[in-house]
């Protein structure tokens, strides 16, 4: 390792809070996502991943056989924060990470040649269907933004996720974001923290959100990445530029595998639900989704110089390289007497041909929503209620979203 590598590794690990415990087995109760049998036509790749609900797609994958299809055997290692992940990849302690997009800028902005490999998973639109909030005491004095002025609030890591998104979300609820303070505490410890007013919030992910409401009586006061934008961009899997040049096919293996997991992961929510810790099953699962969206990627990369996590603006295209599918997430809703498709809150009414995922919210055992169009007949059912997700490839003309059951509730919007 050169000096100059060393120097630069050295200024990452002074920003960042390195905790390097390995938490898997204590969070998710056992090792649920152990490897496959190998065999000769296997390769292994170790994956250094966070012991949070978003990076279970990955254990359902393999537990499927998706990477085995495609020639991968994975040996899992769980950390604690993405500043943890994107230290061991620099240090070769692993060759592909799941972990949050800030972490992957801090890391490429201060000469850690990384790069995303495939995306991963995004945040819901409000505090009632956002899977990662700031939490209180259900006897706490605060209830709104503007409360958390003065408080302490626990994230995983500092100068991480966390960090940017609370100060973003801060400033656009009108609060100065240097008036809180962040004290970095696992996750896995932060309910004991808020519980022993060592902390007067909490930022959490699933399935730690859920354990601190329904077993601690926590409330929600503010759900930061909604605030910032509907289906804001949180994790991603990626790996030392310098890996995936010297190994280009194995790095597409991982990302179809894993893309293939990803779409599974949210097509079948029980299936994922079933690897979390017993009695914590009925928790809020994220968006995952093998699209990027670069508008909003460009965004948090601009709220994180702002708020000092980097120094400069970290390049995108190197980053996120075209290799990664980029494409927006729409949001779908059908009610008994309702129907609508929204980009960023607005009504759809035309969009660029192109990649799209669609998060249909289906509401009503009466109505159901179905999309119709140039290659493109797909549904929710008619009885059924709940979350649906398609990445679907939109083409030029004109599109159809009604209901099978009442087709004068209807709506289109043309594709160019």
């Amino acid at each position: 390792m050169g000096s100059r590598m060393r120097h630069r590794r050295a200024r990452f690990l002074g920003v960042a809070t390195v905790v390097g415990a390995v938490v898997g087995l204590t969070v998710f109760g056992g090792p649920a996502a152990s490897a496959p049998q190998r065999s000769a036509q296997t390769t292994e790749v170790t994956v250094v991943t966070l012991p949070i609900s978003n990076g279970l797609p990955l254990d359902l994958g393999i537990s499927k056989g998706f990477f085995r299809k495609h020639g991968i055997s994975i040996k899992k290692v769980t950390l604690q924060s993405g500043n943890d992940v994107v230290l061991a990849l620099a240090n070769n302690n692993g060759e592909i990470g799941y972990l949050g997009y800030v972490p992957a800028m801090i890391g490429r902005t201060q000469g850690i040649p990384f790069t995303v490999v495939a995306a991963s998973d995004v945040e819901g639109t409000s505090v009632t269907d956002n899977w990662q909030n700031i939490l209180v005491k259900s006897d706490s004095s605060i209830r709104t933004a503007a409360d958390l002025r003065g408080k302490t609030i626990a994230v995983n890591a500092l100068k991480g996720v966390g960090e940017v998104m609370i100060k973003a979300a801060l400033r656009k609820r009108g609060v100065n974001p240097s008036s809180i303070n962040l004290l970095a505490i696992p996750f896995p410890q932060m309910r004991a923290a808020l519980r022993n007013g060592q902390v007067d919030a909490i930022w959490t992910p699933e399935p730690f959100h859920s354990q601190a409401i329904n077993l601690d009586g926590a409330r929600i006061v503010l759900a930061p990445g909604p605030v910032l934008g509907r289906f804001w961009p949180i994790g991603c899997y990626g790996a030392r530029q310098d890996w995936v040049t010297r190994n280009p096919a194995l790095a597409r293996r991982f990302r179809l595998a894993i893309n293939e997991s990803l779409r599974y992961a949210q097509a079948n929510p029980n299936e994922i639900r079933a690897l979390l810790p017993a009695g914590t099953q009925n928790v809020r699962l994220p968006i995952w989704s093998p699209l990027i969206d670069r508008d909003h990627l460009l965004q948090l990369a601009k709220y994180s110089k702002q708020y000092g996590v980097i120094n400069t603006l970290p390049n995108l295209t190197q980053l996120v390289p075209s290799t990664v599918a980029a494409g927006k997430t729409l949001q779908g809703a059908v009610g008994r007497r309702f129907i609508l498709l929204r980009q960023d809150g607005k009504r759809v009414t035309r969009l660029t041909a192109g990649r799209y995922t669609f998060v249909v919210a289906d509401t009503s055992n009466r109505q159901n929503f179905r999309l119709t169009g140039p290659g493109v007949n797909r549904r929710t059912s008619v009885r059924g209620t709940g979350r649906s997700t398609w990445t679907l490839t939109l083409r030029r003309g004109k599109y159809t979203y009604t209901s099978s059951a009442r087709p004068s509730l209807k709506r289109t919007f043309r594709v160019t």
